[in-house]
């Protein structure tokens, strides 16, 4: 039971989702019956219950009320309206929880950062996508979806010098051939996507007063780029500075 009058003095947003059995919610002056395969969101500030019998399965996701009013401004309306998952989208929700689990609390406050925003926008499309999905057309949803997965695979994974439309494939279950359409139809290939994200990894990491003792070569190389040339000539095209000009104007 999720007592949201005493569970959190936080303003946060639960995204609750029934994986098996039913729940019973009630806040803002509603009570749903949120069935399997469906869910909702509460808020943590404004008192209100969650309840369900021992044999109910949830999947709780827990995110900061700011955060995902970006990717929601008018979050208020979407609050206490229970939204039917299909399976495919759940799958990728649960597979994306995990990875945000699994981050260290080491892990760099950029990539923690990333993590969040992303899964911000998947609870985005599952709650506002609902609105407007038709029974005969969910594949658009679950393309974005899809896309949000294998970039929070890329985001995690910059340094692997093998990162490739094949080994994100294997990882999502899916072709290589899908994972690079997917990117095509956002105006962006693969390739450039990974150069992008890479760029701007080591652009944070050269910036990061920590790491101000380190070979560029190495936060080169952590970034994903295993050809100092390469990564000198294509980070100075992208910040019109170059790597080592970049760290001496942040001392």
């Amino acid at each position: 039971m999720l007592d949201a009058a005493t569970a959190s003095s936080l303003d946060d947003v639960v995204f609750a989702v029934v994986l098996k059995g039913r729940a019973r919610a009630s806040q803002h002056g509603r009570e749903e019956i949120i069935e399997q395969d469906h869910a909702v969101l509460m808020t943590t500030r404004d008192a209100g219950w969650h309840t369900s019998s021992c044999e109910t399965q949830h999947l709780i996701v827990q995110i900061d009320r700011a955060a995902l009013s970006i990717k929601v401004p008018n979050l208020g309306a979407w609050l206490m309206r229970p939204v039917l998952l299909e399976a495919q989208t759940l799958r990728l929700l649960m597979a994306h929880c995990q990875e945000a689990i699994d981050l260290d609390g080491s892990a760099p406050t950029h990539l923690q950062h990333h993590v969040v925003a992303d899964l911000c926008s998947l609870i985005a499309l599952l709650t506002i996508g609902c609105e407007n999905r038709s029974e005969t057309s969910p594949p658009s949803s679950t393309r974005m979806l899809r896309l949000h997965a294998i970039k929070a695979a890329i985001e995690a994974s910059l340094g692997n010098h093998d990162l490739s439309a094949e080994t994100l494939a294997a990882t999502q279950k899916i072709s290589p051939d899908y994972v690079r359409k997917l990117f095509r139809e956002h105006g962006l290939s693969l390739s450039e996507y990974l150069l992008e994200r890479r760029l701007a990894l080591a652009h944070a990491l050269l910036l990061d007063p920590l790491r101000a003792d380190e070979l560029i070569g190495k936060i080169a190389d952590e970034a994903g780029f295993n050809d100092l040339s390469y990564f000198n000539r294509t980070f100075r095209r992208r910040y019109a500075t170059s790597p080592s000009d970049l760290r001496r104007s942040a001392t």
